[in-house]
Parts: structure tokens; C-alpha cells; sequence
């Protein structure tokens, strides 16, 4: 009995003792993934840099974390008025930025777009026919601007970025130089359209931290008024006939001259061979001549011979 007594009491002591002794200070490790860059911000303490500069593009640039794997730093905080009253809580606390790419395709169909809703970009012409167009877009972050990156966007990743900042900027560039040309010309300067908002998107975003890879646009133009649709396509359906009956009427012509031509090749051909027949009989009557002596008949008369006075033709 007195032994497990003791067993007892020397288990509560043990208790105590490790209650007494509080909560160990667990090392805290986190890895960085290949296509992340990470900052270690202080919490606590001064920061080096001065206040103007703390949270600044430079104060992240000097704390970006070389390492793949880093340890947080804690200190302990007091939560009673007992010794073994604490807690560990870090002084510092690490930010990383996901540099994966980021691609977005922006459709009015459900079954092309990179989302099932209706994300075409809504723009008018100067004539202000309402239509929307789809736009296809990669962005990224370099390593060398992830710094910029988190300044300007803290908290936000890349995807949300594209969908809110990229789209609306883009829009607006496609809106202003959609808006300042008629519908034809910005159905035929599509591409330079493009282009000049591509250079300027790029611009704009590589002072953000973000690279714009591409931007282009990813399908025709779809008209709010069906009507306006029908009419454009019983356009082109008429612009096709016209140019189907202006080839078949080329063909007809290349096909008259080409059988003009092949008539008077004939004719040469024709007059040519009587010629040579012509010349023939001359020369004939050349070499009977030679031949022919001073009250003497040759045995053997060319025909159509003018000694024959007509004699060799037939009766009719």
C-alpha cells in the first residue's frame, strides 16, 4: 500500500515539475517551392532601415530569402502570473510570391473561355454598335521583380491580378481605339489595334512587377444586335457571290482569248502551208522549164500546168 502511494506522489511530482518547466519552443521550418520567391519581415524590433523606408520595394528587395528552407524565429510571451505562463509566438514573419505564369482567355463563349461565364470585352465603335471581343493573355513575374510585385500588390496573387487589374486595363485601351474608328475599319486593324494595346499593357504592368507575355485577341467580333450579325453575314454572303461571278466571268474571257488566239494560230498555220504549196509549184515550174526544149512537149506535164490550158481540171 505504502508503495503505491509512493508511486502516487512521485507520479504528481513529475506532473508538476513538467508543468512547471511550460510549452518547448518547437522550431518552426518552412520550405520555398521552386517557383516562389520569399521576404522575411520583421515584426519586432527595429528594422535598419528607418521608418520612411520600412515596406518599401528596397526595404523587400534586402530581406529576400536566399535559402529554400527557412527557420521563423520566436520569442516568448508572458499570458499569466505564473513562471510556466508563456507562450512561443514568432518575431517575424515570412511572405512568399507564387511567380507561376498566369493564362487567360477572355470569351463570350462558355466553351472557349478560361471561365464558363460570358468574359468577352465589351467595346463600340464610333457609330456605337455595341460588340465584344475575346482576348487571350500570359502574364508572369521575373525573379528580379517579385520585390515590385509584393510592393504593389500585397496580399494579391498573379490570377487575381489578371482578372482585375490586366482585364480592366486592357479593356480600356481596346475601348478607346475601338471607339475612335467605324465598325469596318476596326473589323480590317484588328491586329494593329492589338499591338499598340499590347506595348502599352506591357509598359504599364512591367512598373508593377508583372510581365505581360502575349495578348492577342482570341475570336471574331460578337454584336449585342443579332440583327447587326445577320447583316454582316448576308454581306459577305453577297461580297462572295460578286467575287464568284467575277472569277467565272474572268475564266470566261481568259477562255474566248485563249480560243481567238487559237483561230488565228490556225489561219497563220493555213496560210503558211499554202505558201509553201504555192512555192513548191514554182519551183516546179522552174525545173520544168530547164527541161523543156525548142519545139518539143514534155513526156510529162505538172499538173495545173499552164500547157495543159485547164484541161487537168475536173468536169463539172
Amino acid at each position: 500500500m505504502k508503495n503505491i502511494a509512493f508511486r502516487i506522489a512521485l507520479l504528481g511530482s513529475i506532473v508538476a515539475l513538467t508543468a512547471c518547466m511550460g510549452k518547448p519552443d518547437l522550431e518552426e521550418l518552412v520550405e520555398i517551392k521552386p517557383n516562389e520567391t520569399a521576404f522575411m519581415i520583421k515584426l519586432e524590433g527595429d528594422t535598419k532601415t528607418g521608418q520612411a523606408k520600412f515596406m518599401s520595394e528596397e526595404f523587400l528587395e534586402q530581406n529576400k530569402v536566399a535559402t529554400k528552407r527557412i527557420s521563423i524565429p520566436h520569442r516568448k510571451r508572458s499570458t499569466g502570473n505564473s513562471s510556466y505562463d508563456y507562450e512561443w509566438i514568432p518575431t517575424a514573419k515570412l511572405v512568399t510570391v507564387d511567380r507561376t505564369p498566369v493564362s487567360r482567355e477572355w470569351t463570350s463563349n462558355e466553351k472557349t473561355g478560361t471561365s464558363t461565364k460570358n468574359e468577352g470585352i465589351r467595346v463600340e465603335s464610333v457609330e456605337s454598335i455595341d460588340f465584344s471581343i475575346g482576348v487571350v493573355m500570359t502574364a508572369s513575374i521575373p525573379e528580379d521583380k517579385a520585390a515590385k510585385f509584393l510592393y504593389n500588390y500585397a496580399g494579391k496573387a498573379l490570377k487575381d491580378v489578371a482578372d482585375q487589374d490586366i482585364r480592366t486595363y486592357v479593356q480600356a485601351g481596346l475601348s478607346r481605339e475601338f471607339g475612335v474608328r467605324t465598325l469596318v475599319d476596326g473589323q480590317h486593324q484588328k491586329k494593329e489595334i492589338f499591338d499598340g494595346v499590347l506595348i502599352d499593357t506591357k509598359a504599364h504592368f512591367a512598373s508593377l512587377g508583372v510581365i505581360i507575355n502575349n495578348l492577342g485577341y482570341a475570336e471574331g467580333m460578337t454584336y449585342s444586335d443579332p440583327a447587326i450579325q445577320k447583316a454582316i453575314n448576308d454581306t459577305y454572303a453577297a461580297q462572295q457571290s460578286v467575287q464568284t461571278a467575277r472569277a467565272r466571268v474572268q475564266e470566261a474571257t481568259q477562255t474566248r482569248l485563249a480560243a481567238e488566239e487559237f483561230a488565228k494560230a490556225r489561219e497563220a498555220q493555213v496560210a503558211k502551208t499554202q505558201l509553201e504549196i504555192e512555192v513548191l509549184k514554182a519551183q516546179a515550174m522552174v525545173e520544168f522549164a530547164k527541161n523543156v526544149k525548142p519545139g518539143m512537149l514534155p513526156s510529162i506535164v505538172p499538173q495545173g500546168s499552164q500547157l495543159l490550158f485547164g484541161l487537168d481540171k475536173p468536169l463539172k
